[in-house]
């Protein structure tokens, strides 16, 4: 009994910490803007391998403008995916920023624009006044312009309006010479598309989630070395204490809520939804970021506290460290230069005047221990929460 309960306790506690995790993970995700550019990436490499070849006779009377004179029919197929990919994962409501003029019927840039206006590039090829895209605003940093994924509807709805999708359909149609049907034809050509563009999807769906579990081993090995997670240290308290391992074992439907909720908003932003509260000014974007990573860090220590005070070994204690034998690896000493300024890594620098931003263990044992809680918490959420 007593060790089962000691793996329950350690499992609530690594779920708590992995929820740490996965806030930090999200905040690299939205700063980075890494779902955008993997649907950009996704829907370039589908244009590149499934698109292309319904699209000569498209690509041809883009070359036929005056404004590619010169220009390969290569260009030609530049330009058609740069715009291709940039419609596709348009938001075409961005609530509190003006929309993009290349989404309308007829652009009031268009109208706007002078008879012998310069057009802009893409990809080094030269567009027409048209397409041109919203200049540069405060609220293009955040996001909000750019959806972060679509559904087969979703692409297909879209694929339906623009100029490549009609291209597909003429292309489908002149098949019937060969003696099909022209419905049949279209509609096999569409399915297959809309099939590929879901393989696809889940290509970069798994591609995605690897690299966002990468990150957020990474992040949770960090952590363990920051909070001292000691993952030998920390099961064989919860199996010699029952008062400690009581006391956690309290906190399971606490914990488990807070991972239901984070699940609950991490898939609404998944969805294809407007921001509603999105807002041109840049300044509210980056207070929402500041506010975010200050909760996130507060969370952090809020966690080590709570458990510390609970009997559980972490944090760093004045015994942990000598035990550890940390090194300083990156410091500062403020008295060392005539102006006052702070020199790095001063060798004449006394060990207690020291401002130290980085201490790493010297102790091989400790190393392992923190490298192995930090890889027991970036097994995830999900993992801790099926565990608990």
């Amino acid at each position: 009994m007593p060790l089962i309960e000691a793996a329950l306790a350690f499992a609530i506690t690594m779920l708590a910490l992995s929820l740490i995790v996965s806030s930090l993970v999200e905040i690299i995700h939205r700063v980075f803007k890494m779902r955008e550019q993997g649907l950009q990436f996704m829907l370039g490499q589908l244009f590149d391998q499934v698109l292309v070849k319904y699209l000569q006779p498209l690509a041809e009377a883009e070359l036929a403008k005056p404004e590619m004179q010169g220009r390969t029919i290569q260009d030609a197929y530049a330009v058609l995916r740069a715009v291709f990919v940039e419609r596709m994962r348009a938001n075409r409501v961005p609530v509190g920023l003006q929309p993009d003029p290349r989404l309308s019927a007829v652009p009031a840039a268009a109208a706007a624009a002078p008879p012998n206006a310069a057009a802009p590039a893409i990809q080094g090829v030269a567009v027409a006044a048209p397409r041109v895209a919203p200049g540069w605003r405060p609220g293009n940093l955040w996001g909000g312009r750019h959806v972060t994924s679509l559904t087969p509807t979703e692409f297909m709805d879209r694929l339906g309006s623009l100029d490549v999708g009609n291209a597909i359909k003429a292309k489908a149609t002149a098949a019937v010479a060969a003696g099909g049907n022209a419905v049949e034809t279209v509609d096999t050509v569409l399915k297959d598309i809309a099939q590929k563009f879901n393989g696809f999807g889940n290509d970069a769906a798994a591609y995605f989630e690897g690299r966002a579990r990468f990150i957020s081993v990474a992040i949770a090995i960090v952590l363990a070395f920051v909070v001292h997670v000691d993952a030998i240290d920390l099961f064989n308290t919860y199996l010699r204490d029952p008062n400690a391992r009581a006391k956690v074992i309290e906190q399971s439907q606490a914990v488990t809520t807070q991972y239901k909720a984070a699940k609950d908003a991490t898939d609404a932003m998944s969805r294809l939804v407007p921001d509603a509260n999105a807002n041109p000014d840049i300044k509210p974007q980056v207070e929402k970021l500041e506010k975010d990573w200050k909760d996130a860090v507060d969370n952090v220590n809020k966690t080590v506290t709570q458990y510390s005070d609970l009997g559980v070994p972490i944090g760093w204690t004045d015994a942990r460290k000598t035990e550890a034998g940390l090194n300083d690896w990156i410091w500062f000493c403020p008295a060392d230069r005539p102006d006052g300024a702070p020199q790095m890594w001063s060798p004449n620098c006394a060990h207690d005047k020291r401002i130290v931003w980085l201490e790493v263990p010297s102790v091989w044992w400790v190393l392992f221990h923190l490298l192995l809680g930090g890889l027991l918490i970036g097994l995830g959420s999900p993992f801790w929460y099926d565990a608990v």
